[in-house]
């Protein structure tokens, strides 16, 4: 076995481990914290010298899993709809700021609606020989796992439009209930007087067709409701999302401490796992607040390469921004990913987030450099945030070119940015 086999083996049976060890790991979770330990002490074992614990509180369900609840709003605006389209218009308002506010942005305003739970970042650091620190990397992955996607195991292929079908319903709902009030109808005890008459005008007729169509919206509002289970028993192991990642920087952290003197001049090394990434990035979030101003972690010569799920060997890509959120990475550091993939035959590809979050997008909001990079199929999977991502499903080989490629984009920013800084 040659050492890339060594460290590939080592992300696996790492990832191995902790599943025994802990299942799943919820945002929030006694299992979450049970894992971070386990990669603390692990760090803590290869380096020589404590880990550091950050620990923050969150709302684990103030995120992608307040789906159910924007779903279960829907229904009770078709419910309310036929009481009084006043206060469906309110029902459907509030869902779809909830919606806005804390699925679609992050932005974490009305979490105080939701219960808090703790979570922590953990971290440790390797040292340049020379004692000398000009330039700090920082490779990162989250600690925890996700919530089941109930309608991805059911059919991936159909999860996207039934989840864009319950958005929509609920919008229909809202602009139904607009119409409603517009036509005076603050009451529908009418419609049974206007269902017996000889004769109806076109606003009549019209005011009887509002009334049946929001039983349309059911579907949709239900499938919401179905997206996300928060039954701890089905959601994901996390063994690509991303245990890959974690077991990644880990295996980084060991061949720098076996090998001081392969690692980058005068350049520290943090191997950081974040918490609740799944819960809206609240790990990243409070490692970027917390450390703001500090330009040892936070300066200007501070790189971050997110490290985000290694399973799919055609898709090793560099991600450049999350679209929902409105990030844009780092384009240097695209580059030299780029540059390190394409001299492996790796064949690239170059990606934009199209839904959710991930950890490079606080930082990026910080001003530090970073982009994310994974091997991961873009499209809804059946193993992607379900209980399937499981360690049967990891390929040794793509973890081994995982490493070989990581290790290489780290050399390579420590040159880009002592070319930088050369003068």
């Amino acid at each position: 076995m040659n050492e890339k086999q060594e460290y590939g083996k080592f992300v696996y049976d790492f990832a191995a481990k902790v599943i025994d060890a802990t299942g799943p790991r919820l945002p929030g979770s006694p299992e979450e914290a049970q894992g971070a330990a386990m990669i603390a002490d692990e760090l803590e074992r290869i380096s020589g010298k404590p880990s550091t614990v950050e620990k923050f509180t969150m709302a684990p369900r103030a995120s992608i899993a307040a789906i159910p609840i924007l779903g279960l709003l829907g229904i009770i605006s078709f419910v309310l709809f036929y009481v009084s389209p006043i206060a469906s218009l309110i029902s459907t308002v509030f869902t779809l700021i909830l919606a806005i506010v804390q699925v679609f942005t992050y932005s974490a305003k009305l979490d105080f609606l939701f219960k808090k739970e703790p979570s922590q970042n953990v971290y440790n650091t390797f040292e340049p020989l020379s004692g000398n620190v000009k330039r700090t990397i920082i490779l990162s992955a989250h600690n925890d796992s996700s919530w089941c996607w109930q309608l991805s195991v059911k059919n991936p292929k159909t999860a996207i439009p039934k989840t864009v079908i319950g958005v929509v319903s609920v919008l229909a709902i809202l602009v139904m209930s607009v119409i409603a009030l517009c036509l005076g109808m603050y009451s529908f005890l009418y419609i049974g007087e206007l269902a017996t008459a000889e004769e109806l005008s076109g606003v009549q007729i019209f005011s009887i067709v509002l009334y049946i169509l929001p039983v349309l919206c059911l579907p949709g509002c239900y499938w919401l409701c179905q997206y996300v289970s928060w039954d701890k028993s089905k959601a994901s192991p996390g063994a690509m999302d991303n245990l890959t990642g974690t077991g990644l920087y880990i295996a980084l952290l060991k061949y720098f401490y076996a090998h001081p003197e392969k690692a980058p001049a005068d350049c520290r090394i943090i191997a950081a796992g974040m918490g609740a990434e799944e819960a809206s990035l609240k790990g990243a979030m409070d490692f970027v607040k917390r450390h703001k101003g500090d330009p040892s972690l936070m300066g200007e010569r501070t790189y971050v390469l997110n490290l985000d799920s290694f399973r799919d060997r055609p898709y090793f890509s560099v991600i450049m921004g999350d679209a929902w959120l409105g990030s844009k990475f780092d384009p240097d550091l695209r580059d030299v990913a780029l540059k390190v993939m394409n001299e492996m035959g790796l064949e690239p590809k170059i990606m934009l987030n199209p839904a959710g979050g991930c950890d490079s997008t606080p930082f990026i909001r910080a001003g530090v450099k970073t982009i994310t990079l994974c091997a991961q199929n873009p499209t809804t999977t059946e193993y992607y945030h379900t209980f399937n991502d499981t360690i049967d499903g990891l390929d040794q080989t793509v973890l081994e070119d995982a490493f070989e490629m990581v290790l290489k984009i780290v050399d390579e920013t420590a040159k880009m940015d002592e070319a930088r800084h050369s003068d």
